[in-house]
């Protein structure tokens, strides 16, 4: 049952990825609201014994005695205290500045973490309906909690090509990609810049000098001429997975255009035979707008005739997964619960063809890439076409020569 009033309890973080180096776990406030919950560490760390004497009735430590009266005074009257301070609706982002202000404020000054939540903060602000600042907070937050697995403190002292060095190692010994670890540790160089230019790190020293972060080398797959064919003759199977199959299919011969941008389709993109839309990657961010144009093709039309929605007004969106009023969380949401249903078919769909690759939306973007690339098309046309900023983008989209293509080169070879 949801808790329409916000309320807090101790929470005594036993995970192991929690436990200190003299094996202390720390004591937390969880804030339960709307059938949601988020924990908020206390910054008081103690062992399995210690929080079990802590609650005895026979008590006798005195030091555990002062404790638990200042860890019930944080879930009672500071509590309240914060809830009186908060301007309705009640969010977490909220509870969490006025709770913690005196001590985020003295963080903030050498806390690399505080300045990176201060970051996040600051780009769901600017996230809107049509922007991306939304899915960068998100793709902040992703990168924080790896470093804070990483390492539980960071001072901004403390980043350094060291730092990275080391972070880089320790990924790659878990199994993370090249692509994960660059992704995160380009994120924290961007947090740090953006501190450096608000002025809330004085110095002028970098701390990135002499480490370069890698890219990943690893081809993306496409599907080869023989294999888009097989796929194409395929019959779905049920009602599902004909739309699917469809929406798949739609993403191909639009340019191989993403999933966001298909759910984002309206009808005013629609010009005479032409289809015309800006990118919804580059919305809103310092790269100038990117447009992607391509006909409106015969195919294109008849997946639009059996999906898309009857309201052919200028505003209407084509197809029915989104609709007008969402907020940037729910428009995320709902394009990647469609992009995992159609990717889940597609699976099914693979292994019903004996296709060993992974058929996802996503492919369907690289294998038109890939099909134009291997007919000749000049890099810069696909670039265009693809609505990237620079031909090397491009290069990262087409797939490794197929066996057939590696056996012909062998074979040109053989003649001399």
């Amino acid at each position: 049952m949801a808790i329409y009033k916000p309320t807090a309890s101790l929470y005594f973080d036993q995970r192991e990825s929690q436990k200190t180096k003299d094996n202390k776990y720390p004591a937390k406030i969880n804030v339960y609201y709307l059938g949601k919950n988020q924990p908020y560490s206390l910054k008081r760390y103690y062992t399995k014994q210690e929080w079990k004497k802590m609650f005895s009735p026979k008590l006798r430590d005195q030091r555990l005695k002062d404790d638990r009266t200042k860890l019930e005074h944080y879930v009672g009257d500071m509590f309240k205290e914060a809830l009186e301070k908060i301007d309705e609706p009640f969010t977490f982002q909220k509870f969490r500045d006025v709770y913690f202000k005196k001590s985020l404020a003295h963080l903030e000054s050498n806390d690399m973490y505080a300045l990176w939540e201060k970051r996040i903060v600051a780009l769901e602000k600017e996230a809107k309906d049509d922007d991306e600042s939304g899915d960068n907070a998100q793709i902040y937050r992703t990168a924080l909690n790896s470093f804070k697995r990483f390492r539980k403190t960071l001072t901004t002292s403390q980043v350094s090509d060291e730092l990275f060095k080391n972070y880089e190692r320790h990924m790659t010994k878990t199994g993370k990609s090249v692509a994960y670890i660059s992704i995160n540790q380009r994120t924290l160089q961007a947090v740090w810049n953006w501190a450096k230019r608000e002025g809330h790190i004085k110095t002028d020293k970098s701390p990135f000098s002499n480490y370069k972060i890698k890219k990943s080398s690893k081809k993306n797959v496409a599907l080869n001429e023989d294999e888009l064919r097989l796929l194409k003759n395929y019959e779905p199977k049920t009602d599902a997975q004909r739309k699917a199959f469809l929406f798949w299919w739609f993403s191909f011969y639009c340019n191989g255009i993403n999933m966001k941008d298909v759910c984002l389709l309206k009808r005013k993109n629609i010009i005479g035979d032409t289809v015309e839309i800006r990118r919804a990657k580059t919305k809103r961010t310092n790269q100038s707008e990117v447009f992607v144009r391509f006909k409106y093709s015969k195919k294109i039309e008849a997946i639009i005739e059996e999906l898309g929605n009857k309201d052919k007004s200028p505003d209407a969106l084509v197809f029915s997964i989104l609709r007008h009023g969402l907020n940037y969380k729910e428009t995320r949401k709902l394009v990647q619960y469609h992009t995992h249903v159609v990717n889940n078919h597609m699976k099914k769909i693979s292994g019903v063809l004996g296709i060993t690759k992974k058929i996802t939306t996503n492919i369907a973007r690289h294998s038109f890439a890939t099909f134009l690339y291997r007919r000749e098309r000049p890099i810069g046309v696909i670039s265009e076409a693809l609505g990237h900023n620079s031909i090397q983008t491009t290069r990262i989209y087409l797939a490794s020569f197929d066996d057939d293509t590696l056996r012909k080169n062998a074979e040109l070879l053989d003649e001399i």
